[in-house]
C-alpha cells in the first residue's frame, strides 16, 4: 500500500535527455529574423541595381583601354569621341547640346569631386582638335588619364538614387 521508500532503493541515475532547440523561443526574435533577412535583401537589391546603372562605366573604361594601345594621331579624337558618347548617356542628350565646349568640361569637372580638365588642358586639346596643332605625348597621356579618372569618380542623378 505504501510507496516504497527511494531512500532504501539502491541509487538509480535518472536518465534526462534534453532537446535543445536551436529556434527562438519568443516572437520577438522571429520578428528580428524576419527583419534582418528584410535588410539583407533590400541590401542585395541595392547592390545589384547599382552594379547594372553602371555597366556604362565599365563598357567606356574597356574601350578606353583599347583606345590607349592606338597610334597617337587616334587616340586624341578616339577619347573625345568616348568622353562625349558617355558624358551623353550620364547628363542627356539635351543638356550636352546646348552646352559649349568650355561649359562641357565646366560640367564635367562639376560631375567630378576633383577638378580633372584644367583650362590649359581645355586650351591645348581646343586647338589640336580644332586648330589642328599636335599634342605632345604627354598632354595626350595626361588627357587620356583624366577621362579614366573621370570615367571612375562621376557622379550623375542615376547614382544618388
Amino acid at each position: 500500500m505504501f510507496e516504497p521508500n527511494s531512500a532504501l532503493a539502491p541509487f538509480n541515475e535518472p536518465e534526462v535527455t534534453l532537446t535543445i532547440s536551436h529556434w527562438p523561443q519568443t516572437w520577438g526574435w522571429y520578428f528580428l529574423l524576419v527583419a534582418c533577412a528584410i535588410w539583407a535583401l533590400l541590401k542585395i537589391r541595392h547592390q545589384l541595381k547599382r552594379w547594372w546603372r553602371n555597366r556604362y562605366r565599365r563598357e567606356a573604361l574597356l574601350r578606353l583601354k583599347t583606345i590607349a594601345d592606338q597610334p597617337q594621331e587616334k587616340r586624341l579624337l578616339a577619347a573625345h569621341e568616348l568622353l562625349k558618347i558617355v558624358s551623353v548617356y550620364v547628363f542627356g542628350r539635351e543638356m550636352i547640346a546646348n552646352l559649349n565646349e568650355a561649359e562641357w568640361y565646366d560640367l564635367l569637372n562639376g560631375a567630378a569631386d576633383i577638378t580633372l580638365f584644367t583650362k590649359e588642358l581645355q586650351a591645348s586639346l581646343h586647338s589640336a582638335l580644332y586648330g589642328g596643332q599636335e599634342l605632345t605625348s604627354t598632354e595626350l597621356d595626361g588627357y587620356v588619364a583624366a577621362i579614366e579618372m573621370w570615367l571612375k569618380r562621376h557622379t550623375s542623378e542615376r547614382d544618388r538614387d
